[in-house]
């Protein structure tokens, strides 16, 4: 993966004690302007920030609470105290900040919602305190790895994935080459066991698309709240749950915590699974228990570290199970830009010479037709090898041809919901554009400027549309993103079923 920057790409860092030093994925590039060198007084008191959180976390899951609110404070207050710092810092800080405001919260109600609760035994507390770094070292203090055990209820989950779940298995492991050397480039980054690869797979398939209906998202199947705590955008513009490997820095950061928490890997997948609450009072119910084996869980949380366990040996052996070597997948490489306008994909599309469908395919976390409009900078995916010729491709388009854009007369009685609609847009989205403060002042006869998204109804409106064709466009797909029908498109611009068009064609659309 190569990395292209018209501004300083922020990357997400550890937020643990002794983990200050930035953390880049390697072989990625860099050009533009550079961050400013942060400062020895800044590095140190967010590493004194992270201590102190640590600390408080510490005596937060031994139930003394009363001793972690002040570490908690304190920790605030470094954070508050810093001076200049890098963008890798300033993301650092942001997420620090959200998750001790979380713990402050979870002190002052005594009361901790279930999937937020974090608990845990004395003796527990005591292994956090006396080895603050063990979450943050990673693979040395995690005994060099996560050990796959092999027992009946392992043996279940290889029986499946061997039989009713062979296809399902398949499909994982082919995709996996399309994955893998990213999240395990991160993994050894971050200091963790190569296996929680499989975790994601067994999380979502290695699927960026995947949602639940506990409403998570992506390939670590984040819930909003958790994203955000971890430092991920979750808007409606961009979704960075989606994004392979932001999303994989998030997951490394909460797995941390994790076995920060229980010093058990198993027990840190456990808590991926259900929650730390679950887990902690699991190990209260049954204090003898020192592992997830003998603990009761949930049924899914009982079946989900067996299920890891049997991908992680059919992964890493899959001819000894039965399975044919896949089909090898091209890794997930790309060059990454940082867009600041309002930027139509189609445009990127264009200027990178694929097609717009391409470009959604490395974006996934980019959730509508267009870039944000917006002054921070948005990390934009381009195939590998095309980040500089993109970024002078953009930098010669005036600002009024970077989106597709319609302008509409407001009529009496219409309202922007409406107006929303038929454009397949929304109303934040014009507000956001016409810097609208108050959507109830619009009156009939103004024009405002409308986004026009993939999903436009065929409801008319007045106007004319042009539409520029790029490589990859059909007359089908440019009728499915103004929402009108082909034929009628086809009947517009005096063209037939068999008719060719060429990049750099104009097309009619017509909204009357």
């Amino acid at each position: 993966m190569k990395r292209l920057r018209i501004l300083p790409i922020v990357s997400l860092a550890a937020l643990l004690a002794g983990c200050a030093a930035t953390n880049q994925p390697v072989s990625h590039e860099s050009v533009g302007s550079q961050p400013a060198v942060e400062t020895a007084s800044v590095s140190d008191s967010l590493a004194a920030a992270e201590g102190y959180y640590r600390q408080a976390l510490a005596h937060y899951v031994r139930d003394d609470w009363d001793a972690a609110r002040p570490l908690l404070t304190r920790a605030l207050s470094q954070l508050d105290s810093l001076g200049p710092q890098t963008e890798d810092s300033r993301q650092r800080v942001e997420s620090l900040r959200a998750r001790i405001r979380y713990f402050l919260g979870a002190l002052a109600s005594r009361e901790v919602p279930e999937e937020r609760e974090i608990r845990g035994s004395a003796a527990l507390a005591d292994t956090l305190v006396a080895s603050p770094a063990r979450a943050g070292s990673g693979r040395s203090s995690a005994g060099g790895g996560i050990t796959v055990v092999r027992n009946e209820r392992v043996e279940k989950w290889l029986r499946y994935f061997q039989g009713k779940g062979r296809s399902e298995m398949a499909r994982w492991l082919s995709r996996s080459g399309r994955y893998r050397p990213m999240i395990e480039q991160i993994l050894a980054e971050e200091g963790l066991p190569d296996e929680l690869f499989y975790l994601a797979m067994i999380e979502s398939g290695l699927n960026p698309n995947a949602y639940s209906s506990a409403h998570a998202a992506g390939m670590w199947q984040f819930i909003g709240s958790r994203a955000r705590m971890y430092g991920l955008r979750v808007d409606w513009w961009v979704d960075e749950r989606r994004d392979p490997e932001k999303s994989t820095r998030a997951a490394c950061a909460y797995l941390k915590d994790l076995y920060g928490m229980f010093g058990s890997w198993e027990l840190a997948l456990a808590g991926y699974n259900s929650g730390e609450g679950r887990v902690s009072r699991a190990r209260k119910r049954r204090p003898s228990c020192r592992d997830f084996w003998c603990l009761d869980l949930p049924r899914e949380t009982e079946n989900f570290v067996p299920k890891f366990m049997a991908a992680a040996l059919i992964g890493s052996d899959p001819e000894a199970y039965g399975f044919s070597p896949a089909a090898p997948q091209f890794p997930f490489e790309y060059d990454t830009i940082a867009v600041t306008e309002a930027t139509d994909l189609a445009v990127i599309a264009d200027a990178a010479g694929v097609s717009c469908e391409e470009i959604r395919r490395l974006n996934p976390a980019i959730r509508r037709w267009c870039t944000p409009p917006s002054d921070r900078a948005v990390e934009v995916h381009v195939p590998a090898g095309t980040g500089s010729r993109v970024v002078a491709a953009l930098a010669r388009i005036p600002d009024d041809r970077r989106v597709t854009w319609t302008r509409h007369k407001i009529s009496r009685g219409e309202t922007l919901s409406e107006i929303a609609s038929a454009y397949g847009t929304t109303i934040k989205a014009i507000l956001s554009v016409n810097d609208i403060r108050n959507p109830h002042r619009i009156r009939a006869g103004d024009y405002i400027v409308v986004p026009i998204g993939p999903g436009a109804s065929s409801e008319e409106y007045a106007g004319v549309v042009t539409y520029r064709v790029r490589p990859g466009d059909t007359i089908s797909s440019i009728a499915r993103r103004y929402g009108k029908r082909t034929k009628d498109v086809l009947r517009w611009n005096g063209l037939t079923w068999h008719s060719r068009i060429y990049p750099g064609d104009v097309i009619t659309i017509r909204n009357m």
